[in-house]
């Protein structure tokens, strides 16, 4: 039986087919772009639609020059000014005025604040009253210093170097020691007692090769405490222990000149005068720029009579060093010895320039010309040997 509206199934089925599907829809869109997070601008910027182009990459922005040393200056006032109380600017100042030679800017700038500044600021004090030769100024500083630290090596040592610029040299010793108590493999420590040892007259050897010794058991052993024993030992008359050293210091550095020369003159005076005089050849030859090698590599050939290679090997020592006092004299010597007086002439007065002791060399070559009745060169030689004088 019929009754009420009478629908199409078939035109109702498709009606609400087609509302469902444009509900689904309209509800996925929303979710979409509620999902959305920093990341997907990325990758849209990563996919641009087919048939477009990507954007062009912008330029990088350009790097700024660094600043000059009188723009960072400048650049630092202002930052203090705008904070006073940062004391590490001050410092940094500080530094820009010291890389820049105005170490008098540094002293006053600093000592204003020298109860503000940190360890930074008080050893870079302590420098520019170094570059000022004012010793008791850095001690001044360096006491605040080990005020605060007394273990405090790096100021013990540069305290050492104060006293030893003051010419005080017993509170030098004492303080580089006691940096050393602080830390025994501090170089700079043994550095400034080296200096000491060596501008004793004469030269304290046996300290010294004592101080390398430790240098050498605390460091270890490096190539230049090597050659400096290789020296020490050389010139204390040690020489069976020079040999070892001297070897020890080219088998770790075969490329430098020095050990080579003294293994040869230890080799001699140890008796083997043979390989000696190889090995100073060797060194000669090897280093033809080492004034030290062919200077006693001629002097092995002139004491035996071989007057003209030894000639020639002494001007080459004047070549790799034209101030050589010992070089001018040998080559003066030499010279003389073969008559060649106008080389000879020019050796002794350049010999006497560097070294005024010279000039008893120069005068007895003199007298020899005088004996000989040789009046030309005789006179040259008189006028020339007078003006050099102790």
């Amino acid at each position: 039986m019929k009754h009420g509206l009478n629908f199409n199934r078939p035109v109702m089925n498709l009606f609400l087919a087609f509302v469902s599907l444009w509900y689904i829809g309209i509800g996925c869109a929303s979710t979409s772009v509620q999902g959305r997070d920093e990341f997907d601008d990325f990758a849209d910027d990563k996919t641009p639609a087919h048939g477009k182009k990507s954007p062009v990459a912008s330029k990088p922005a350009p790097v700024k020059p660094a600043l000059k040393p009188e723009e960072r200056i400048e650049e630092l006032k202002k930052q203090i000014r705008a904070n006073p109380k940062n004391y590490g600017l001050i410092v940094d100042l500080s530094e820009e005025f010291y890389k820049t030679a105005q170490d008098q800017k540094v002293t006053v700038l600093l000592w204003k604040y020298v109860d503000k500044i940190d360890r930074r600021g008080l050893i870079l004090l302590a420098k520019a009253h170094q570059k000022r030769k004012e010793p008791n100024e850095m001690i001044r500083a360096l006491n605040i210093l080990i005020g605060k630290n007394e273990r405090d090596f790096e100021a013990h040592t540069m305290i050492g170097d104060a006293y030893a610029m003051a010419l005080k040299n017993k509170e030098a010793l004492e303080s580089y020691k006691r940096a050393l108590e602080l830390n025994k493999q501090y170089e700079p420590a043994y550095n400034g007692l080296v200096n000491l040892y060596e501008k004793r007259d004469p030269p304290n050897l046996y300290e010294l090769r004592i101080l390398f010794q430790d240098m050498m058991e605390a460091i270890g052993p490096r190539p230049q405490y090597l050659r400096r024993l290789c020296e020490i030992n050389t010139s204390d008359g040690t020489f069976d222990a020079a040999i070892q050293m001297c070897n020890a210091a080219i088998s770790k550095d075969p490329n430098t000149p020095e050990p080579y020369v003294y293994l040869g003159l230890s080799q001699k005076a140890y008796g083997d005068e043979a390989e000696g005089n190889k090995t100073l050849q060797k060194a000669a030859q090897s280093f033809p720029q080492s004034e030290l090698a062919l200077y006693n590599y001629a002097k092995t050939l002139e004491e035996k009579k071989n007057f003209v290679e030894a000639l020639n090997n002494y001007k080459k020592g004047t070549d790799a060093d034209p101030k050589s006092a010992r070089s001018w004299l040998g080559l003066a010597n030499t010279s003389f010895e073969i008559r060649k007086y106008e080389i000879s002439l020019i050796a002794y007065r350049n010999a006497c320039r560097y070294d005024k002791k010279n000039a008893v060399a120069f005068r007895r070559a003199t007298t020899v010309l005088r004996n000989q009745k040789n009046g030309e060169w005789a006179s040259k030689f008189e006028e020339a040997s007078e003006t050099c004088t102790f």
